[in-house]
């Protein structure tokens, strides 16, 4: 039985975190284009995993309408500054959306990363 979003960030905020995911993707793409080509050892292409984890987590934000550092405070900002969320049910389910956002990033990240390390390149 899946629940319904309960959004702590409002459209700007969320606008925010999908630049930020978008300038880590590029990051992501830098980093593997250069270990790729200055060939180095297939190990050293895991660090990707750090870029691909910031790119993943800001666009997992933006779908989940949650943003992980204010639900680990507590807190959302709807577009109007921080405030905190009162109610406990939705402070309960932010934080459940939060835990979503940070597995699905990290899982992501290592996908992307073991990816890389295993191409023949």
């Amino acid at each position: 039985m899946s629940e319904e979003i309960c959004a702590n960030i409002g459209p700007n905020e969320r606008r925010r975190r999908l630049v930020g995911g978008f300038v880590f993707l590029l990051v992501t793409a830098c980093v593997a284009g250069g270990l790729i080509l200055f060939d180095a050892p297939r190990v050293w292409r895991l660090l990707v995993f750090l870029p691909a984890w910031g790119a993943a987590i800001g666009f997992f934000q933006v779908s989940a309408k949650t943003c992980v550092a204010l639900a680990a405070r507590g807190l959302k900002n709807m577009d109007t500054g921080d405030e905190a969320i009162t109610d406990p049910r939705e402070l309960s389910q932010v934080r459940a959306q939060s835990r979503g956002v940070h597995i699905r990033a990290a899982l992501s990240a290592v996908a992307v990363a073991v990816l890389l390390t295993l191409l023949p390149l």
